[in-house]
């Protein structure tokens, strides 16, 4: 059976576009000869996000972009679908669908396990199957995270503020005009004292200046008390000793029973003192008889008396004669 160049012109027209599909699906990272998975993802806004977009793992490419479409019930929300081309991964339900860029500012999505795969083994249970739906999360632009990184700053900078407002009225209220005026006559009393130190200081200065000689004269003489102390410190240790021979000889003696006696004698005598006082004994009622000291002092008066008349009339009490008595 012989081939009619059409057919053969067909044939190699088929193989040619199946070699250039699979080659832009392979440069795609698509092959489309092995088994793939369709998973989904919904978003707020995707924004920079396009059909073909990679999707990877820890920057492995495991996939792509195959359609964004808007959810028909009026949410806004963004439908995804990804095309994953590489069997060998295993994604937990739990991981997330985040959409990142690079530096030149292209879009992928960045698909974050979970820290179950860290362990290793999973279940089947928990791996994500055919047209399942991942978490979703959006990229953190600059401006979160310049706000992420300020908002701190911002709510410090107003405590701060608040705090430093507080201070102030707090400082207005204590700092008065009363004690404005306070502070005025302390700083004034602290400057009046500042100039009477630096006058007593000058006067100090002044008082070595010209008391030098003596000052120096004082401390000569210190000094030769004290080189005299040293060359007699032998006798002034033997005077020490005798002064402690002294004591101990007196604390040995009967010193302590002499005054005992001594405060005994004394205790006595203030008791006869104080019966004498009180008209107790015959030297009691001597010295606190009023009727004795009366007739004590007329009889001492008569007495006087009594002798002045003897001198003045003399005769009256003695007789004598030169040639003898009349008698």
């Amino acid at each position: 059976m012989k081939i009619s160049k059409e057919v053969k012109t067909g044939v190699l027209v088929v193989a040619a576009l199946a070699m250039l599909i699979y080659g832009l699906n392979f440069l795609k990272g698509i092959n489309i000869f092995s088994h793939t998975k369709k998973l989904y993802a919904v978003y707020d806004h995707v924004e920079g996000l396009l059909p073909s977009s990679p999707v990877l793992i820890n920057g492995f490419h495991i996939g792509q972009v195959e359609e964004l479409k808007l959810e028909p019930n009026s949410s806004g929300k963004v439908l995804i679908s990804m095309i994953i081309t590489n069997n060998d991964i295993q994604i937990p339900k739990n991981s997330v669908a985040r959409i990142t860029s690079d530096f030149f500012g292209n879009k992928a999505i960045q698909i974050e396990l979970s820290k179950d795969t860290v362990t290793g083994k999973l279940l089947d249970a928990s791996i994500v199957k055919d047209k399942d739906t991942l978490a979703a999360a959006n990229e953190t632009t600059l401006k979160d995270q310049v706000s992420a990184q300020v908002l701190p700053l911002k709510n410090k900078a107003e405590e701060l503020m608040s705090t430093i407002d507080s201070t102030m009225g707090i400082i207005r209220g204590v700092f008065n005009k009363k004690t404005q005026n306070n502070l005025t006559q302390s700083i004034e009393s602290i400057n009046i004292s500042l100039k009477h130190f630096e006058t007593l200081s000058a006067n100090m200065d002044e008082l070595v200046a010209t008391q030098k000689q003596r000052i120096g004269d004082i401390f000569v003489k210190i000094d030769e008390i004290s080189t005299d102390l040293a060359k007699n410190s032998k006798q002034l240790g033997n005077a020490i000793n005798n002064i402690a021979n002294i004591t101990d000889s007196l604390s040995k003696s009967k010193l302590k029973d002499a005054v005992n006696n001594a405060d005994s004698t004394l205790y006595y005598t203030a008791q006869v003192f104080k019966k004498i006082n009180s008209g107790k004994g015959s030297l009691g009622m001597l010295a606190n008889d009023t009727t004795l000291y009366n007739r004590l002092s007329g009889t001492s008066l008569q007495l006087n008396l009594l002798l002045q008349d003897m001198k003045a009339h003399p005769n009256r009490y003695v007789h004598f004669s030169l040639f003898g008595s009349n008698n």
